[in-house]
């Protein structure tokens, strides 16, 4: 059972004094912001130079890659900073909506859906990484009791005797300094240090599960003539026997974001003639074509992704007070899929019940309900990485069977667009994190296919009898 240190200010009454935030990433600002309402004073810690106005930074290297806020992503950070889905319209962002014109969406080697427009609500927006984190830095900025401060943290400062973290020293030069906090937040990304930290002071280290998925990333800004390409969101996926994948996305700039990806430890295309190459092969023609019009802006951006890593924190038999980790310094996933942003603001959404609920052990209960809101996530990336997309790696022995089936089902979803919409509102994490589809679904897939070999073989034998329909067409 879970064992939280004795030190817990946490229990009193009313706002706390102060919360302590390690980065100014996304995941750490929608931290700050849920803290503002329960804390007198929050302070956010980053060591990178901030930019006032939308712009990458060198300090997030993955933030030059397309990225998409999918649908229940936009849903909770609209939640967190109301108003924030207007202005980046506003601003020019892309809003994907029920057409059938906005999306080309390939998976595991199927496309999906082409063509049909959702029966149900399906609103996704196609921020560029940097207007989403500047859109949510300057909300969070002007909260009249949060400040982001430009300064490194070294590490927390653990009191052995209370059994918890009271702040974090701040490197200055010298001697570190020391600023006291009531709650310090571990928001530093993959990156951080605080198995070690934990180790450090006494308690054990987190167990990992990990996938290799050895991802490489090779992206190209671009413009592309007006009217060459109808959709907003354009994406391949890797399969077993395609291991190089694409995304392209609309910014709201009026240019392209070109990401072209290679798994298992691959080199990803180096030039954008080669980037060209890899979309001839993934994309229908008239896509492929129109980028081979683009004009290039910029060099390309190389980035890699080895390894998607999730740390049990919900494990651990004890764990300090005054401290906790949220982002990717809990669970990092598989960027590909495009749930990340959407993971981390679930998260902030747990943060903010349980500090309402006036939780007591807020960093067992918040590991655990994200745990619980990973788990079904993080099991079906890493089916798809394993069975699906050709890498390699140990996995329970009912993976590759789940694998197979979701390979066929996704092939009916090719034709049946109620079968393509329940796999996108359920990958988009909309109506549930859990990608199990129901009875009726399974029995629609199964006679999708089997209507489809049905035709084909009247075809082969000269026959002219069509199969019975899709029930519920």
């Amino acid at each position: 059972m879970w064992q939280q240190g004795t030190w817990d200010r946490m229990s009193g009454p009313g706002k706390r004094a102060h919360a302590i935030v390690i980065g100014a990433s996304i995941a750490g600002l929608s931290t700050a912001r849920v803290l503002c309402d329960f804390y007198d004073r929050v302070t956010v810690y980053d060591r990178d130079d901030l930019p006032p106005t939308p712009a990458y930074r060198a300090a997030v290297p993955q933030d030059r890659h397309v990225h998409i806020l999918m649908a229940r992503g936009a849903n909770e950070f609209e939640s967190l900073f109301g108003g924030l889905l207007e202005e980046m319209t506003a601003a020019g962002v892309a809003k994907l909506e029920n057409r059938p014109d906005c999306i080309h969406f390939g998976a595991a080697g199927h496309v999906l859906g082409t063509g049909h427009t959702l029966r149900h609500e399906f609103t996704a927006y196609v921020p560029s990484r940097k207007q989403l984190e500047w859109q949510i830095r300057r909300r969070t900025t002007a909260l009249p009791n949060v400040e982001i401060v430009q300064r490194d943290v070294n590490a927390p400062l653990f009191d052995g005797e209370r059994q918890a973290v009271t702040g974090v020293l701040l490197a200055s030069g010298g001697d570190d300094e020391f600023v006291a906090a009531d709650l310090v937040v571990d928001a530093s990304g993959r990156g951080t240090r605080l198995p070690a930290w934990l180790e450090q002071w006494g308690f054990a280290r987190p167990a990992e599960q990990t996938v290799d998925v050895g991802i490489g990333y090779a992206t190209q800004q671009l413009t592309i003539p007006n009217g060459l390409i109808a959709e907003k969101v354009v994406v391949a996926g890797v399969s077993r026997t395609q291991p190089a994948g694409l995304g392209m996305l609309y910014y709201e700039d009026d240019t392209w974001g070109l990401t072209t990806f290679t798994v298992g430890h691959l080199a990803p295309p180096q030039t954008f003639a080669q980037m060209c190459t890899v979309a001839d092969q993934v994309l229908p023609a008239s896509q492929a074509a129109a980028i081979r019009q683009a004009e290039p802006l910029g060099d390309i951006a190389f980035h890699r992704y080895p390894v998607s890593r999730w740390r049990r924190y919900d494990k651990l038999r004890r764990f300090p007070g005054g401290l906790i980790a949220v982002g990717d310094a809990v669970a990092s996933f598989n960027p590909t899929y495009g749930q990340g942003m959407t993971m981390t603001a679930l998260q902030a959404g747990h943060l903010r019940r349980l500090l309402a609920a006036g939780s007591t052990d807020l960093a067992g209960e918040l590991n655990r309900a994200t745990a619980k809101s990973t788990y079904p996530v993080w099991t079906m990336n890493a089916i798809g990485d394993l069975t699906l997309h050709g890498n390699d790696g140990p996995s329970p022995w009912w993976y590759r069977p789940v694998g197979a089936l979701f390979d066929q089902f996704l092939g009916a979803a090719e034709t049946d667009p109620v079968l393509a919409e329940w796999f996108l509102r359920r990958f988009s994490l909309l109506d549930s994190l859990y990608m199990v589809p129901p009875a009726s679904i399974v029995g629609r897939a199964i006679w999708h296919n089997m209507s489809l070999w049905w035709a084909q073989r009247g075809a082969a034998s000269g026959s002219t009898r069509d199969p019975d329909p899709v029930p519920g067409r």
